[in-house]
């Protein structure tokens, strides 16, 4: 899946452009995706402080990240909760990460991916400058990218990928204690999909479950509109930047 970087507006954090090549189990190229670490349309600490405090008195968590493309999204939540948050990740792990394209999943579990300058800013801010402990770094030879980074052990072994369609998952989602991470891809959802998806996430969670869209989403595709008409309410966080997370709570 394509993913087009969002258009800056005073309202919401800088977007950048920082691309990726997805290539297919042989090594041929075959599309740009704009994913990367620590992705900044979402404050990540307010997020991981929100899920502490939800799930504070759960023993278990079912972390569920669709839609994960080339994988940095899954790492990059884990990676936060184990700077952020150790003593939460045992209630996450494993974290389940999905996307509809078999070649994703391919790289995902590669795991290796080209590292720019705003990738290392971002990761040492995030880390709390930690992120050498999680991610190995290596000399890259073939392309723009100076370095590329590839995940340690301790996140490959905490994460499970898969390929999977949400559409196709929803009923074996758990209904309670969930958090499902579903981002920037609702606008290229037809209407009547974005109106389905929604109708049946309300259908199959419980209030105790989280559903976290992208800014993509409700700028391009109104999820926002679509799942608060299907029961779901903002979640109250303090920040503007994190207001992308819903339960029927």
């Amino acid at each position: 899946m394509r993913i087009s970087p969002v258009a800056q507006t005073p309202y919401q954090p800088r977007f950048k452009s920082n691309a990726r090549w997805v290539c297919d189990k042989y090594g041929n190229e075959l599309y740009k995706t704009t994913t990367y670490f620590f992705r900044d349309d979402l404050d990540w600490k307010s997020l991981i402080n929100y899920l502490c405090l939800k799930y504070k008195d759960v023993p278990k968590v079912n972390f569920i990240n669709h839609v994960c493309s080339n994988g940095l999204e899954p790492l990059s939540f884990l990676m936060g909760f184990m700077v952020h948050a150790p003593e939460f990740v045992k209630k996450i792990i494993p974290i389940v990460a999905k996307d509809i394209n078999a070649d994703n999943i391919f790289m995902a579990k590669r795991g290796e991916c080209g590292a720019s300058s705003d990738d290392f800013l971002r990761l040492h801010e995030l880390t709390n400058g930690r992120y050498r402990e999680f991610l190995n770094l290596n000399r890259n030879l073939n392309s723009e990218n100076l370095f590329t980074l590839s995940p340690k052990k301790i996140l490959t072994d905490n994460i499970v990928f898969e390929q999977g369609d949400i559409f196709d998952d929803i009923e074996s989602i758990p209904s309670e204690n969930t958090f499902l991470s579903c981002r920037n891809f609702w606008a290229y959802l037809p209407f009547q999909k974005r109106r389905e998806l929604a109708e049946r996430l309300s259908e199959k969670l419980s209030p105790s479950s989280t559903v976290l869209i992208g800014y993509h989403d409700l700028a391009e595709g109104r999820a926002d509109l679509h799942l608060e008409l299907s029961g779901f309410k903002r979640c109250p966080v303090g920040t503007p930047y994190v207001n992308l997370m819903y339960s029927k709570a």
